[in-house]
C-alpha cells in the first residue's frame, strides 16, 4: 500500500480524493504512511482531499494523524488550500484544530493574503478577518501586506473590506528602492543608446528593442508564480452568466465584453458603460480637433486644391504649421477606430443586448448548430429602450427604472440554460 503508481501516486491519495472512507480505513490498518507525499504538486493524502472540498475524508485523515500544517511541492500548507479552493468549512475545521489564520506558507504568505491576491470577490476574505487575521502581516519574498496584494490583484471588494478593518495604507513593500534603481537603469540605458555616435539606425531599434524585451520580461516575473495553482484554482470555480475568462487579464471578469489594449485591462460589468462614455468623448474631442485645425488653415493657409493638387495642398499645410498638420493626422488616426468601436459597441447595446464576447461566441457556435437562429433572440435583449435604459442604468428623474444586477452573482439556472449562450461548461 506504501508502493506509488507511474505518477508517484499512492492507493491512499486516489481513495482520500474520491471520498472512499471506508479504503481509507483499510489502508491506513495495512501500513499506509498518512502523510506520505506524491503526486506533480508533491502532496499529502490530506492535501488532495482538501482541495476537492471533503470534510469528512478531513476529518478521518487527521484522526489517523494526518498533519495539516506539511507544505505540498507549491509551498501551500493545509489552511491556505481550503482558503485558495474557497471550502470554508475545512478552514474553520483545521483552525478549530489548532491551524493559526496567520500561518505562513513556504514564501511567507498568510491565507489573507493569498485570498485577497487571487480570489476577485468578498470572500474568502471576510471569512478570515472575521477569524481574526492579521491585515497589516507581510510577507518574507515582497514584503506585501494583504493590502498591497488585494491592489496588485485589482480586488476592488477585498480592498474596501481590508481598509474597512483597519488595513493600514502607509505600509511599504520592499520594491520602492528597487523600482528606483530599476528606473533610472531604464532611462540611462535608453539616453545612451540615443546618444550613440553611430548613425545606424538599426543598431540603435535593436538595443532599445532588447531593452524593451528585459522590461516586459522583469516586469512578468513578480506576476507569473504559481502559475499551475492558480490555473487548478480558476478551473474550480463555478462562471457566473455572461463571465468570460481573461487570458489576458488571468481572471475571471464578469459580463465581460472585451480585453482593451488601450487602458490595458478588461472591460466588464463595472467599467463598461464608462468605455463607451470614453469613446464618445474621444471621438467628439476627435471632431473640435478637426475643426481647430479646419479653421487654422482655413485663415492662415487656405487651400487650393485646384491649383496645386494633394500634395501640393499638403506641402503647403506641412510649411504653414507641421504641429497643427500632426494633430490633424493625430485626430484621423484615432477617430478612425474609436468610431467604429462606437458603432459597434452601440448597436450591440441598443439592438441586440449583448457583449462583444457573447456575439462573438454566438456567432461562432451559429456555424455548428443545424438550426440557424437570429442574435436578437437572446434572454438578454428587452428591446431598444430597455436595453438603454439598463445598461446606462438611466433613471429620468424616475421615469425609468433600469434593473440593477451583480452580474458576479448571477448564475444559468432552469430554461434559459437550453440557450446556445449557455450551453457550454459551468466551470471558468
Amino acid at each position: 500500500v506504501r508502493q506509488p503508481d507511474k505518477e508517484n501516486v499512492t492507493p491512499l491519495h486516489w481513495a482520500a480524493i474520491n471520498n472512499r472512507a471506508d479504503i481509507v480505513k483499510y489502508y491506513i490498518s495495512k501500513g499506509a504512511v498518512i502523510d506520505q507525499l506524491g503526486g506533480d504538486l508533491n502532496s499529502t493524502p490530506l492535501h488532495w482531499a482538501i482541495r476537492q472540498g471533503h470534510l469528512s475524508m478531513v476529518i478521518q485523515l487527521m484522526r489517523y494523524g494526518a498533519d495539516p500544517s506539511l507544505a505540498d511541492g507549491e509551498g501551500y500548507r493545509g489552511l491556505h488550500l481550503a482558503v485558495l479552493f474557497q471550502h470554508m468549512p475545512i478552514a474553520a475545521y483545521l483552525m478549530a484544530k489548532g491551524q493559526e489564520v496567520d500561518s505562513p506558507d513556504i514564501n511567507g504568505q498568510t491565507p489573507l493574503m493569498l485570498a485577497a491576491q487571487k480570489i476577485i470577490g468578498p470572500e474568502p476574505t471576510n471569512f478570515l478577518i472575521k477569524c481574526n487575521a492579521s491585515v497589516n502581516a507581510v510577507d518574507k519574498v515582497n514584503r506585501n501586506s494583504p493590502l498591497h496584494c488585494a491592489v496588485l490583484a485589482g480586488n476592488v471588494d477585498s480592498v474596501h473590506i481590508l481598509l474597512e478593518a483597519g488595513a493600514s495604507v502607509d505600509l511599504e513593500n520592499a520594491n520602492v528602492c528597487l523600482l528606483c534603481v530599476f528606473s533610472l537603469v531604464v532611462v540611462g540605458a535608453i539616453g545612451s543608446v540615443l546618444d550613440m555616435k553611430t548613425e545606424s539606425w538599426l543598431l540603435k531599434g535593436v538595443l532599445l528593442a532588447c531593452i524593451i524585451a528585459v522590461i516586459n520580461l522583469t516586469s512578468r516575473c513578480g506576476l507569473s508564480s504559481n502559475k499551475h495553482s492558480l490555473k487548478t484554482l480558476v478551473l474550480q470555480m463555478r462562471k457566473p452568466m455572461r463571465a468570460n475568462h481573461c487570458f489576458s487579464c488571468n481572471a475571471c471578469v464578469a459580463k465581460q465584453d472585451h480585453h482593451s489594449i488601450w487602458i490595458n485591462g478588461c472591460i466588464g460589468a463595472r467599467n463598461h458603460p464608462y468605455f463607451v462614455l470614453f469613446l464618445v468623448a474621444l471621438n467628439f474631442l476627435c471632431i473640435w480637433m478637426f475643426y481647430g485645425s479646419i479653421t487654422y488653415w482655413s485663415k492662415h493657409c487656405p487651400p487650393h486644391y485646384t491649383e496645386e493638387g494633394v500634395w501640393g495642398v499638403v506641402t503647403a499645410l506641412t510649411g504653414c504649421s507641421p504641429w497643427v498638420l500632426y494633430i490633424f493626422c493625430f485626430a484621423f488616426l484615432n477617430a478612425s477606430w474609436a468610431s467604429i468601436l462606437l458603432l459597434v459597441q452601440l448597436y450591440q447595446i441598443t439592438f441586440l443586448g449583448l457583449t462583444t464576447a457573447e456575439r462573438a461566441n454566438l456567432m461562432h457556435r451559429q456555424r455548428k448548430l443545424p438550426q440557424a437562429f437570429s442574435l436578437r433572440q437572446n434572454p438578454f435583449n428587452l428591446g431598444v429602450v430597455r436595453n438603454l435604459v439598463n445598461f446606462f442604468q438611466w433613471r429620468c428623474c424616475g421615469l425609468c427604472k433600469p434593473v440593477v444586477l451583480d452580474w458576479t452573482q448571477q448564475y444559468p439556472m432552469g430554461l434559459s440554460r437550453d440557450h446556445p449562450m449557455f450551453s457550454g461548461p459551468d466551470a471558468v
